[in-house]
């Protein structure tokens, strides 16, 4: 006789911190549009291909994140109102691909990674974090894990009783913002026309806490196009 058993459980403590002394100034629009775009870049790359926004970022970030291996990555945006940035969705970054299944691996021993990350003109379309503490099952069914527990974070951070299990924060435009691969977090549509800019910092650490390279190796490239993801196709037009 088959026998049901509960699927493991992950915990999931979700945290921020703002550098609130480490601000970017305020670029304007033209300053932000021409910003070149890097791509899985290590940080002498980032250093040498960067524009203006991407040195003052590289030089406001902590000591401690200067003599290990960085990724950097960056993207430039013209948005309208409905326009996503990225794909919407609560999510984790850089949690390692190592199942069998191609979903995100969560198991003692797998590499683990912070972020660095900074918005520019952010506020038309902030990134949302949800802060907290909370249990997610691991999905045994085909459906992608994260289209699942995107589910699950919006219901605890709607929960009202007896409090919200998670609650929603929104990244304040222009300060650097620290998070790592249990932080959840979404992009959000955006709700005036603009350039936003975003950029993140990565570094990476094995099972004994020892700093390493991604695994992938670094293409170190500079981009000139990028998209968004519309909701309604029709919008803008």
């Amino acid at each position: 006789m088959k026998m049901n058993t509960r699927p493991p459980t992950i915990h999931i403590d979700s945290r921020v911190a703002v550098y609130t002394d480490r601000r970017l100034p305020d670029f304007g629009q033209a300053e932000i549009k021409n910003e070149p775009m890097l791509f899985n870049c290590d940080l002498d790359h980032a250093t040498r291909y960067g524009g203006w926004i991407t040195q003052e970022f590289l030089d406001l970030l902590p000591a401690a994140w200067q003599n290990v291996p960085l990724v950097i990555d960056s993207r430039v945006h013209m948005l309208m109102p409905g326009w996503y940035p990225c794909i919407p969705g609560w999510h984790h970054d850089d949690v390692p691909r190592t199942r069998p299944d191609g979903q995100p691996n969560y198991d003692e021993g797998q590499d683990r990674s912070d972020h660095i990350i900074a918005l520019v003109n952010g506020d038309i379309a902030p990134t949302h974090f949800a802060l907290g503490e909370a249990s997610f099952a691991i999905p045994d069914g085909p459906e992608p894990f994260y289209a699942v527990w995107h589910r699950k974070v919006e219901e605890l951070c709607q929960q009202q009783w007896p409090f919200p299990s998670l609650e929603r924060f929104v990244a304040p435009s222009n300060h650097l913002i620290k998070f790592n691969d249990r932080t959840w977090h979404t992009g959000t549509a955006a709700v005036a026309n603009g350039w936003r800019f975003f950029i993140r910092a990565s570094r990476y650490w094995d099972a004994n806490g020892e700093p390493i390279a991604r695994r992938n190796p670094r293409t170190n490239e500079v981009r000139r196009q990028v998209q968004v993801y519309l909701a309604d196709p029709f919008k803008g037009w």
